[in-house]
């Protein structure tokens, strides 16, 4: 007989809530000698808040674990599942896939007597991208942009990861100073366009800070609007 293992679910509400409120991690296997067999299935409560840790070496299934997560949540009781929201900043581009059923482990899934699903999830895309991974076929619902006025200068040394007193530092917390002063809507070709005409900086100064942004500007991830 298996027990069902609930991780983060002390007694008092597994009293109060049963299993609900939880997501299906899959289960325990046990090893006898030269067999191996599934035992207890591993759920996750989600009703209460959590810190969780997902570590590992590269390719041992952190991602993987994540979207069981991700997946199982929106597989909840309506009452549950729309008091809360699943967010990934997906930098690598593989959790759209969870837009398909996965037909490619169809027979591994029954195992586990569970079926392909698709899942209704809303993909954003970097506003430089949209249109082209829509040609690619690429399923993808939003475009969104960050506002390259809302960024200050400490924002911006922050993401080319140098210090506000480093000589590009400087040179960028001037040139963002200077438009800020006149306007609240700029384009990073705004941005290139003063790095170009500032005197005060030398050449190799205003050349590194110029590439810096030049490469920002290839991200398609900031906009005037």
């Amino acid at each position: 007989m298996t027990y069902k293992i609930i991780i983060g679910r002390n007694q008092s509400d597994r009293e109060l809530f049963g299993e609900k409120g939880t997501v299906y991690l899959g289960k325990l296997y046990v090893k006898m000698g030269q067999y191996t067999s599934l035992s207890n299935p591993v759920y996750m409560d989600v009703a209460r808040t959590h810190v969780i840790l997902v570590c590992g070496k590269r390719g041992s299934g952190k991602s993987y674990s994540l979207s069981v997560i991700a997946e199982e949540i929106s597989r909840l009781p309506p009452e549950v599942k729309n008091k809360m929201t699943v967010l990934f900043f997906d930098t690598m581009g593989i959790f759209w896939t969870m837009k398909y059923p996965n037909t490619r482990q169809e027979d591994l899934l029954h195992q586990w007597e569970l079926e392909p699903e698709g899942l209704d999830i809303n993909i954003f895309t970097p506003k430089g991208f949209y249109e082209e991974y829509k040609q690619k076929g690429i399923p993808t619902d939003y475009r969104f942009a960050l506002k390259t006025g809302e960024l200050n200068a400490a924002d911006w040394c922050s993401v080319f990861e140098i210090k506000l007193t480093d000589s590009v530092g400087i040179l960028i917390e001037r040139i963002i100073t200077q438009l800020k002063e006149e306007k609240s809507d700029y384009s990073i070709q705004d941005i290139l366009a003063r790095i170009r005409l500032d005197v005060k900086a030398e050449k190799n100064t205003r050349d590194a800070t110029e590439n810096r942004f030049i490469a920002a500007d290839g991200w398609g991830l900031f906009d005037t609007d």
